[in-house]
């Protein structure tokens, strides 16, 4: 029992005593016992510096003070770790930038700011990153937040991180525990890459660059992300693998010039436990955002593996996860990367899963989705436009990609897919636009592929179109329509294998060599017509509409999966559902609310035609005489005077007011005589004072 409470006490005291620490412009230098003397400031106050004393409850004026105290440091130590506590919040004021790493990169003394403080660390520009912040607990998570982190969606309320000088990364969460990070803008202030095209100096003098934004190992867990936005660094937006209870929502990555995440950190690991990516957005991976900004698409030196470059949006290590990752993403994009969108393909072992639903994928230059085997792939858009940066896009810097050539790379296929012995791989309820060689390849994964093997292919929508200049293929070209379906030799056999389903899909303009239904590979209930989809044309770059159009064959024509529920747009999908990413969308429904007034009263303000659901709001007139009032499943607000409800259906209200008495109505009637009266006899007044007027200016004497 005696540890129990202690443990108690430990857990009540960190909950009671954690602290909120600020950094604003306005702030003062920060006060220590054993960094550089005359500290201005505590941090432990939103409140400026007010101009005189030491040790003030105040901001920091630098966000660097969290875990720099300003004395000489090389290394991680006294002077150069969190101030913070696991469990504390670090509330950021930074509209413009917060600067982490050197001042300055023309020497090592860049370590040091204007107010004589280490802000850095000497010698090491590159190490000089934000190091691990404290892991939290389970009750008490640290966070590092933007002052707007409530809403914070607007990359304009975001707080303005900077890296600079060499630093790698701008903030290192390796091995922490129980850490949020939210509402940043993580950037640095330089137009240069640390690939093949306009280089950065990495020695004195330093161009003004970071490598990477943020870092993690398969020993950060229980961590989140949130509304978060790295871009234009000088090679990857995020670099590493994840542990356990990962979870990123509302990130962007764009227009980083290697990759946008690179899971792979080159220790030979990947990642282990959950990760879950909401509302993920890596673009234009493989280019560098302009710095300053000028063009409207700002990315540019885009370069290839042809060009000594990288470009996966998202991509894992060629490793064997033990224990298993589970990684989960949803309404999700990758787009215009220059080499994969989502390459996942080596997300396997042990029981590891991945699962992709809802998202869009398209304009990337080599295959849009990468997935291995046990992975499930639900209510996806994805587009095979992998010539997309061949194209001039209209607001992108002139020659952005000059050095680009390994366009459509992998033979020319927009879809990978791996399956394996033991469970099966799900592909199902997708929307799918190739005018490659071949829309979907599947292989087989890391482990063994016999009869074992199984994949639930329904309800999904290929639509071909040919292989030709005019869809953005230059030089040779088949002029043939898409391949729909490519079986490697070692899965030859896959649709005849026990548990594998190939049924209720819909194909259409498929190429010549192929039929529809695939009766060698036993195709049940194909649909073999066009879907009538909204936007049946091929984008050379970008995404159309691919909604489902009334009267479209597609619609329940599909068969139902237990674990699909809704459509792409969040749609219930009802038995039997449609085939391919979207439900049709009914038209909106509205209804007519009319009102009926019986005596001396009205509610008629309420009176119109009304959407499914909306509220309506009778306010009455002479309520003080309303007797009842009921219909349309509205409700009277007592003291109010106002009849609301929700429109549900058209429907009608009735309104019942007293009727007026007899000698309430004579007394009105009289009422209304008298004023008649005063107001005769008062216009009579005034005629007989304008008659006497003229009559006595008349009789004026003449001069």
């Amino acid at each position: 029992m005696k540890p129990f409470l202690l443990a108690l006490l430990i857990v009540s005291q960190t909950t009671l005593h954690a602290a909120t620490w600020y950094v604003r412009a306005d702030g003062g230098t920060r006060y220590s016992t054993t960094g550089k003397a005359g500290g201005q400031c505590d941090g432990l106050a939103d409140v400026p510096y007010p101009g005189t004393g030491t040790n003030q409850h105040c901001a920091f004026s630098d966000f660097r003070m969290l875990f720099s105290d300003g004395a000489y440091a090389t290394a991680a130590g006294p002077h150069w770790s969190w101030v913070i506590a696991g469990g504390d919040t670090v509330i950021l004021d930074c509209p413009n930038s917060c600067r982490v790493g050197y001042e300055n990169g023309a020497t090592s003394n860049g370590s040091v700011n204007a107010q004589g403080y280490a802000v850095a660390l000497a010698g090491n520009p590159y190490g000089s990153g934000a190091p691990p912040p404290p892991s939290g607990t389970a009750s008490q998570h640290t966070r590092i937040l933007g002052r707007n982190y409530a809403s914070c969606q607007d990359d304009s309320l975001k707080a303005a991180i900077n890296g600079g000088f060499g630093v790698n990364p701008v903030i290192a969460l390796n091995g922490v525990a129980y850490v949020d990070l939210a509402c940043l803008n993580i950037s640095d202030k330089s137009d240069c890459t640390r690939g093949s095209q306009n280089q950065c100096k990495t020695s004195y003098p330093l161009d003004d660059y970071a490598t990477s934004g943020i870092s993690t190992s398969n020993t950060t867990t229980n961590t989140t992300l949130t509304d978060i936005r790295i871009h234009g660094m000088a090679a990857n937006g995020m670099i590493g693998a994840t542990g356990d209870g990962v979870a990123l929502q509302r990130v962007v990555l764009a227009g980083n010039p290697s990759s946008g995440w690179n899971m792979d950190a080159g220790n030979g690991q990947t990642g282990t436990g959950n990760l879950t990516l909401d509302h993920f957005q890596v673009l234009w991976s493989g280019c560098e955002e302009e710095y300053p900004i000028v063009d409207t698409v700002p990315y540019h030196w885009c370069t290839d593996q042809n060009s000594g470059g990288y470009g996966d949006g998202l991509g894992t290590a060629t490793a064997t996860s033990n224990p298993a990752w589970h990684v989960t993403i949803t309404n999700s994009v990758a787009a215009y990367n220059t080499q994969d969108g989502f390459d996942l393909l080596h997300l396997e072992g042990n029981g590891s899963t991945l699962t992709v639903t809802g998202s869009q994928m398209y304009s990337n230059m080599g295959q849009q989705l990468k997935v291995g085997s046990q992975s499930a792939s639900y209510n996806n858009l994805i587009v095979g436009n992998c010539n997309a940066l061949r194209q001039a896009i209209p607001g992108t810097p002139t020659g952005y990609n000059t050095s680009l050539s390994l366009f459509c790379r992998a033979a020319d296929t927009s879809i990978a897919l791996a399956v394996a012995d033991g469970a099966p791989t799900y592909f199902a309820f997708n929307t799918m636009y190739s005018a490659g060689l071949t829309n979907l390849q599947i292989t087989c994964g890391a482990a063994t592929c016999t009869s074992a093997s199984s994949l639930i292919y329904e309800d999904n929508i290929f639509l071909g179109f040919q292989n030709s200049a005019a869809n953005g293929y230059p030089g040779s070209v088949t002029n043939d329509y898409s391949n729909p379906i490519y079986l490697d030799p070692g899965v030859s056999t896959l649709f005849s294998n026990p548990g594998t389903k190939y049924d209720h899909n819909s194909t259409w303009h498929w190429k010549s060599n192929w039929a529809c239904p695939q009766a060698k590979w036993n195709e049940q209930a194909a649909l073999c017509v066009d879907p009538q989809l909204k936007d049946e044309t091929w984008h050379n770059y970008g995404i159309g509409d691919m909604t489902v159009l009334a009267g479209s064959p597609v619609i329940a024509a599909g068969v139902a999966i237990a674990q699909v529920t809704t459509d792409y747009a969040g749609t219930l999908r009802p038995t039997p559902p449609a085939i391919g990413a979207y439900e049709l969308v009914p038209p909106p429904v509205s209804y007519m609310v009319i009102v009926n007034n019986i005596g001396s009263g009205s509610a008629d303000n309420c009176r119109g035609t009304y959407a499914a659901g909306q509220p309506f709001n009778c306010v009455l007139t002479n309520s003080a005489q309303l007797i009842s009032i009921s219909g349309c499943g509205g409700s009277l607000a007592v003291g109010s005077g106002t009849y609301s409800g929700t429109a549900t259906a058209s429907c009608s209200i009735t309104a019942q007011y007293a009727w007026l008495d007899v000698a309430t109505v004579q007394a009105q009637q009289s009422l209304f005589w008298v004023r008649i009266l005063v107001i005769l006899l008062l216009l009579l007044v005034l005629a007989v004072f304008g008659l006497w007027w003229f009559k006595w200016r008349d009789r004026k004497p003449k001069a």
